[in-house]
Parts: structure tokens; sequence; C-alpha cells
């Protein structure tokens, strides 16, 4: 019965929704061009070369040598495998959702375990760099080292965040680095290659297309939902601010941005949006796991956790500064 009542209620939904495109077909359009500019002005450029780079880094044994040459500190700081390392420098480096691409890469080559993949996903949340401190710092606030400050205070409290949900007990305590021993994996997994340089360069280029597209299809979805809910609810510019955030990170960001509110304010908002990641980010996210058993409710946890610690230390600042 409740199974019929379930169906029933997304054949509502979904006629609704139908009506209401009909109904404002210029907002939904709107909403779809916003979508593919962020996808082609922003998304591709930050991830794409990320994503090309690392499938070649795994491909010629990058893992093995970063997982043998950083064993020893990824084991006492995080009581993870050395292989964890590549998560965190990929995914400091280029934003998310590239973590949870790397975290699938090591979960197919079964280098960690679910319940390190799932830690892993708690804490390496980054976004951006050049997001934070030259479309949120410099284009948005008129100010860089605000977005420096963001970054930073984003990073850090990340990591306060892998402290709290650290594995209690270290099953690799006893594990030392070795620089030698990952040369040697390195070049055996080159060796071991059967596929040509061209052939799995053409192959790369069309799974990373295959994840840039399905991340194209849930911004869309989620900027349309934002948009025709303010049409309907009749929202004031900080709720809609504040509701389109939650759902869609940079769009969030851009209507807190234009607000007449006070910079300590305005910055805390937009850093508790950037941790947070929005809905959108949280099922890219999954979607990119979907094959593995990563449940979504400890990341969500850990999402407003990070949120919270992050926007408190800069409003903290910023309130003190001024």
């Amino acid at each position: 019965m409740k199974t019929k009542i379930a169906s029933l209620v997304i054949i509502i939904l979904l006629v609704i929704t139908t009506i209401l495109f009909l109904t404002f077909p210029e907002d939904v359009m709107s909403s779809v061009s916003f979508s593919i500019s962020i996808w082609k002005d922003t998304l591709i450029p930050s991830l794409f070369p990320f994503f090309l780079i690392s499938e070649l880094l795994i491909h010629y044994g990058f893992i093995e040598l970063l997982g043998e040459g950083l064993r020893g500190f990824m084991n006492k700081v995080f009581h993870l495998p050395g292989e964890a390392s590549f998560v965190l420098i990929g995914s400091l480096i280029s934003g998310f959702p590239s973590s949870s691409k790397y975290i699938n890469g090591l979960l197919e080559d079964n280098k960690i375990t679910l319940e390190e993949a799932s830690y892993l996903l708690k804490f390496n949340h980054f976004s951006n760099p050049l997001f934070v401190i030259g479309t949120v710092g410099t284009l948005m606030l008129n100010n860089k080292s605000i977005g420096i400050l963001i970054l930073i205070v984003h990073i850090l409290s990340n990591f306060i965040v892998a402290m709290i949900y650290r594995p209690k007990y270290n099953t690799y305590q006893n594990s030392k680095s070795s620089l030698i021993t990952g040369i040697s994996s390195m070049h055996k997994k080159r060796i071991e290659s059967s596929m040509t340089f061209v052939s799995f360069l053409t192959e790369s280029i069309f799974k990373i297309f295959q994840t840039l597209l399905l991340l194209l299809g849930i911004i869309t979805s989620f900027l349309i939902i934002t948009t025709l809910l303010k049409r309907v609810l009749n929202l004031d510019s900080m709720t809609f601010s504040l509701l389109s955030g939650l759902l869609e990170m940079t769009q969030g960001i851009k209507n807190i941005s234009l607000l007449d509110i006070s910079l300590n304010i305005k910055a805390s908002i937009i850093t508790f949006f950037i941790s947070f990641g929005g809905f959108s980010i949280h099922m890219q996210v999954m979607s990119i796991l979907s094959n593995y058993k990563i449940k979504y409710f400890p990341y969500l946890l850990a999402r407003v956790i990070h949120a919270s610690i992050a926007s408190s230390i800069i409003f903290i600042i910023l309130t003190f500064i001024n």
C-alpha cells in the first residue's frame, strides 16, 4: 500500500512540475541557460583538466608511488592507507565533486574499503581554490583578501571534520613510507598496462564527459526547481537566496553577494554555502559513487558540521576585525 501511495505522489508531483513548466516557460529556459553557462564557464575549465590528468596519473601508477611515499603521514594523521593521499591532494587542487571520482577510482582498484571511502568523503570536500578566490572573493565580494580568508578557513574546517570522524583504531600504525618501493610499484603498474596511450586517452575523455554531462543535468534540475519555487511561493530576496544556496551553491552565493547586508554576515553565509556545497553537489557526489553502498546521511551530517564551523569562524574573525 505504501509503495502505491508513493507512486501516486510521484506522478502528482511530476504533473504539477509539467504544469509549472508550461506556466513559466521563460523562467525554465533562463534557468537552463544559466546552468549551461555555469557548466561551460566554470565546471569544464576547472574539472576537465584535473579529471584527465588524474586518469593518466592513475593509469601510470602515480597512486602506487604516492601511496608508498606518503604512507607514514596518512597512517599517523588520518589512520588511512597511503593511497588515500591521492584523494586528499587531488580534491584540494581541483575541488568538489572531484573527490568522489578519485574515491571511486580507489574503490575500483580495491585500494580502500567502503568504510575508508565513507570517511574520506566526509572531509575531502574542498571547493575549487580559483572559484573561491577569483569568483567569490574578487568578483562577487570585490575583496580578494576575503576570498583567501574564506578558502583558508574552509580548508582548515575540513581537517577539523577529519579529526572528529577519524577512526579510533589505527590498523596501519606499523606501516612505513618507502619511496623505493613506490617507484617499483609505479613501474610495475606501467608495464602491466596493455592499452596504448592514444586508446587510453580516448577512453578517458569519453568517461570524463559522461561524468560532466551528469553534473550538467543535476545542476540544471536544481536551478529549475529553485526558480519555480521562487515563482510559486513568492519568496523575499533573503529567503530565496538562502533556499537557493542550500539547493545549488553557485546561484545562492551570487544572490547573497547582491544583498544589502553587512560584510561579516554576507561572508559567513557564503562560507556556509561553500562548505555545505548544496544538495546539487551532494547529488553529484552520490551519483558518481552510486555503484557502492555509501550512506548519504553521515556525509550530510559532516557537511552540516563543516559548514557550521567554517561560517562561525569567518563571522568571528570579520566581526573582530571590524
